[in-house]
């Protein structure tokens, strides 16, 4: 058995959440059985729709060590063969205890201190660029990426000449009213030709003015609970999207992008995204009050470049094939033996 430590709230989103569910799914089609353990149950339910037990341990998600208490019975009565960890508030005490439980697996991007794992995870662009110390396993590169499997075998996009569709993806929360601040400036600059395609995540605290705004603004179409993200994206012709882990996805389906910050551990993966050729990076929306206007600035390059959008299609789609989270669920099996 594997056991999945890892968090989403509105606080932090649903990206880890999200990212574990995919390899978890990995791991269950060559028959492991993953659990998943969490701070509080914000996502118990979406857990469970997707098979998996969901242990909640009814403690802060950002004061980890507190939880050991809570945390090492849970261990000790799963008694897991080993525990993949994706959180941004473990300490090298907490990993330390857990793995005197158990090996320890550890998602990361961040290279933050010299994590006491057995394996180390970072599917960046950017991670065999962080002098991670030589002492440790680790499986680096944007191939292991962990997206569901809808994004596998995806055909070679062939960029349309105008802009037709355009994708709006803000994460889970929105803790920075990205979303918000899009439909407002749509609302005042509308546009005849081109529909805007916002997806509401399900934890995002301005949905009903969103709603309000977007009732009175045709161009906006609102898509909630989305359960064919891939054909959405391969309906829309550009995106605008989170550095989150959207951006792979995006990749895979071969969607020229403007991608902004929202978060520190975001800033070095917008970077990475532009200099690789990738996409176009708006900056760190929390450091611009006119943001959604320059967000808008950077889309209409790639609205009146069509060569530029076909480019960077082909880059994204060499970039990312979709079986990130098989290739990676077939690495830990072989590194913990079988």
């Amino acid at each position: 058995m594997i056991v999945f430590r890892t968090d989403g709230n509105p606080q932090i989103g649903s990206g880890h959440i999200m990212r574990c569910l995919s390899l978890a799914d990995a791991f269950r089609n060559v028959g492991q059985a993953p659990v998943f353990i969490t701070a509080d149950d914000c996502f118990r339910a979406v857990i469970q729709k997707r098979g998996y037990e969901c242990v909640v341990l009814h403690t802060e998600y950002d004061r980890m060590e507190d939880e050991l208490p809570a945390l090492l019975p849970v261990l000790q009565r799963l008694h897991p063969r080993w525990v993949l960890l994706d959180s941004y508030y473990v300490t090298p005490r907490y990993m330390s205890a857990v793995k005197r439980e158990v090996p320890l697996i550890y998602i990361d991007d961040l290279n933050a201190f010299d994590y006491p794992a057995d394996l180390v995870v970072n599917y960046t662009l950017y991670g065999d660029k962080l002098g991670y110390p030589p002492t440790k396993h680790y499986l680096l590169g944007p191939q292991y990426v962990m997206l569901r499997k809808e994004f596998q075998g995806v055909p070679k996009r062939r960029t349309a000449e105008q802009v037709r569709n355009v994708l709006i993806s803000t994460g889970g929360s929105d803790p920075e009213h990205v979303a918000l601040g899009c439909v407002r400036h749509l609302k005042e600059y509308p546009s005849n030709s081109i529909t805007y395609h916002v997806i509401l995540g399900a934890m995002n605290q301005d949905a009903d003015e969103i709603k309000r705004i977007a009732a009175g603004c045709p161009p906006v179409v609102l898509r909630q609970n989305v359960s064919d993200m891939r054909s959405l994206m391969l309906q829309c012709d550009a995106a605008i999207s989170a550095a989150g882990t959207t951006l792979f996805e995006l990749c895979a389906c071969g969607l020229p992008t403007v991608t902004y910050v929202l978060a520190d551990n975001q800033i070095r993966n917008a970077a990475s995204f532009e200099e690789a050729g990738l996409m176009l990076n708006a900056g760190d929306v929390r450091e611009n009050g006119r943001f959604a206007a320059h967000i808008f600035e950077r889309l209409e390059l790639l609205i009146q470049d069509q060569p530029l959008r076909q480019r960077m299609a082909n880059r994204m789609q060499t970039l990312v094939d979709g079986c990130g989270a098989a290739r990676l669920a077939q690495e830990i099996l072989t590194f913990i033996g079988g």
